[in-house]
């Protein structure tokens, strides 16, 4: 049952996980490896959709995310990839 909240998950691709990490001021926040980041990540949505909530997969593009931080004036690390996946998911 969906509560109708929606919840934008930064969501990355293989060929972009070593490149966004490495541009990240948090990249100890990212787990090492893209696998072990997927396999979390996958856990994590299961886990929201349980208790009601609607995810969106919100892909970070390296280029795409780090202009929208640079026009954001926000440091490119956790709290920006948070908060660009909420406002990606709530334009859609």
């Amino acid at each position: 049952m969906s509560t109708g909240r929606v919840i934008g998950m930064p969501w990355y691709r293989a060929e972009d996980y070593g490149r966004l990490r490495q541009m990240m001021s948090d990249p100890h926040a990212m787990a090492p490896a893209y696998e072990a980041w997927r396999a979390s990540a996958e856990n994590n949505e299961q886990v929201a959709r349980d208790a009601g909530l609607t995810i969106v997969r919100v892909i970070l593009e390296p280029d795409v995310f780090a202009a929208w931080c640079t026009e954001r004036h926000l440091a490119l690390d956790g709290g920006a990839r948070i908060r660009f996946a909420t406002e990606m998911a709530q334009e859609r």
